[in-house]
């Protein structure tokens, strides 16, 4: 005789820190249950038989010996058990373990079940620790664990400021970049030299979380700040158990009044065991909800891992391409559409068979890549205009693709060279978009030259294709590279006559660009606080 019990889809973590449903269909895995949650109370631990799937996605379940229903287990009030789950291939060594209580309800009365069978829900209590959640340095959503959470909403910061107020929100509806955090030493259970050390859990790159004021008092309020060494505001202990705690001291994190209603408010309060609204749970970053609301593109470099575009991807990005006709390897999050590019000479073989005659129609195509100057395709506005007719044009008249125009640079020749370029080609032959690039020293410059060019080609909406603060002078940026950013993307975003931007750079190699330019830590995958301006 057996009992199913059902586990909910949310105690699962996505690769490599645990298996989707699907991948678990096929792959198995192995569950030890024993009576209590401590393991030297169960005289007799139990193996799971086999899987059995719920009736939606949502959940799975297994197969528990009839043994399992001795004694208490057949009482009528819930009843509590120890999971160790070890995840992984059958016959594989073990990928991945998590321990975690679980307590057992029987069915409402009059459900029917087979009278050799009985069946159970389980519910997740809140006594919980997981292995490998809490990664060190790696993006994370932060659920909690309240009882009275039926889909677990996660902590999210109300914006990128400081004394921005700490709260927890539906994770489906707060933007990526709101919920998105790193603990940077990890927790108590990452197999690290610093793992439960005390440590900064950061946000946007440079914003902590921070009890405010520091005052030591059970019910304060979190904020996050602007992160600082030492401080010893912004240090925390991610304990085993699944609390967070302040350290140093005896307060834990807790969601204020249990309440997970979007808003509501995170405080510390005396630690206490057992007590479920100071426990929580790490998950792989939710993917964001890509496009809704923005502009920004991501102008990816091929020396930058493609495995990183999901930390990149936010409501605000809607865009991506790499220089090339050539796709990122990683499947793209939902959303996020592909830009090909016909670099120059020398790429028509590629181009022709991976986008002309390609079975991919993406939509969108950029032409050739800061024709005006050595380095670049570097053409005439003559051999330019046949390379468009020859390489771009025909993906409008068999594809109904957009085009975006060759990209010139902010030298002085960029402008009067698409001039002579436009004026080469018929009405149904001009490109929809006016590629630019702009690097320069301050966000004034900025302005006032895309503001030039927008009015050489009026009517045109314009894409900048690649701009940073980098004067190529040996001086760098004039502006604060911070104030630089947020500027920019505060006045490209408004600006109705720019369809999209994308800032430079997402690269392993800047080729010159000034290190304060990053957007991406290239061995982490990690965001910079560069980036964050621009896509939060």
């Amino acid at each position: 005789m057996t009992t199913l019990l059902y586990l909910s889809q949310t105690i699962l973590m996505s690769p490599p820190y645990g298996l989707p449903l699907q991948t678990s269909r096929a792959r198995g895995g192995s569950f030890t249950f024993t009576d209590e949650y401590s393991p030297s109370r169960s005289a007799d631990p139990q193996k799971i038989k086999g899987m059995a799937f719920g009736p939606s996605e949502s959940e799975f379940g297994v197969l528990v010996p009839a043994g399992m229903r001795r004694g208490r287990h057949n009482v009528a009030g819930p009843v509590r058990i120890l999971v160790t789950a070890h995840l992984g291939a059958r016959g594989a060594s073990v990928q991945s373990l998590m321990k975690f209580v679980l307590t057992v309800v029987p069915l409402a009365l009059g459900v029917s079940a087979p009278s050799k069978h009985r069946k159970i829900l389980l519910y997740l209590t809140k006594e919980i620790s997981y292995r490998n959640s809490f990664r060190a340095n790696s993006p994370i959503n932060i659920q909690t664990l309240a009882a009275n959470s039926n889909i677990a909403p996660c902590l999210q910061a109300a914006g990128n400021y400081d004394g921005a107020a700490v709260t927890v929100v539906n994770c489906a509806t707060s933007t990526y970049a709101q919920r998105t955090w790193v603990v940077v030493n990890g927790g108590a259970e990452e197999n690290t030299s610093n793992a439960g050390s005390a440590t900064q859990i950061r946000i946007y790159g440079n914003k902590c979380l921070d009890v405010k004021d520091g005052i030591d008092q059970d019910g304060t309020k979190l904020q996050i700040w602007t992160c600082y060494d030492g401080s010893i505001n912004q240090l925390w202990q991610v304990n085993g158990a699944g609390d967070i705690s302040w350290s140093g001291h005896s307060k834990c994190m807790e969601l204020t009044d249990g309440s997970t209603s979007d808003g509501t408010l995170i405080q510390i309060w005396t630690c206490y065991s057992g007590n479920t609204n100071q426990l929580w749970n790490a998950i792989s970053p939710r993917p964001a909800s890509v496009c809704s609301g923005g502009k920004v593109g991501l102008a990816w470099a091929p020396n930058l891992s493609s495995s990183f575009i999901p930390n990149a991807a936010t409501d605000k990005t809607c865009y991506i391409y790499d220089w090339s006709s050539w796709p990122p390897s990683t499947t793209l999050p939902q959303g996020l559409k592909f830009v090909p590019m016909f670099w120059g000479p020398g790429h028509e073989a590629d181009w022709t068979s991976n986008v002309i005659q390609g079975a991919t129609n993406y939509g969108i195509a950029m032409g050739m890549q800061e024709v005006n100057q050595a380095g670049g395709a570097n053409m005439t506005p003559a051999q330019g205009a046949q390379s468009w007719k020859d390489m771009l044009v025909p993906l409008r008249t068999n594809k109904n693709y957009q085009l975006v125009s060759p990209s010139v640079t902010s030298a002085s020749s960029g402008i009067p060279w698409l001039q002579s370029f436009m004026s080469l080609l018929t009405d149904s032959e001009k490109p929809d978009f006016m590629a630019v690039h702009w690097y320069g020293k301050t966000l004034l410059d900025m302005q006032n030259y895309l503001t030039t060019f927008h009015n050489a080609f009026p009517g045109k909406t314009v894409w900048v294709t690649e701009f940073a603060c980098e004067g190529f002078d040996g001086t760098g940026c004039t502006d604060d590279i911070s104030y630089f950013a947020n500027g920019a993307d505060d006045w490209l975003s408004s600006q109705s006559w720019i369809g999209a931007y994308f800032p430079f750079g997402f690269a392993s190699d800047l080729h010159g660009v000034g290190e304060g330019n990053r957007l991406m830590n290239a061995s982490s995958g990690l965001v910079t606080p560069v980036g964050w301006a621009y896509l939060s």
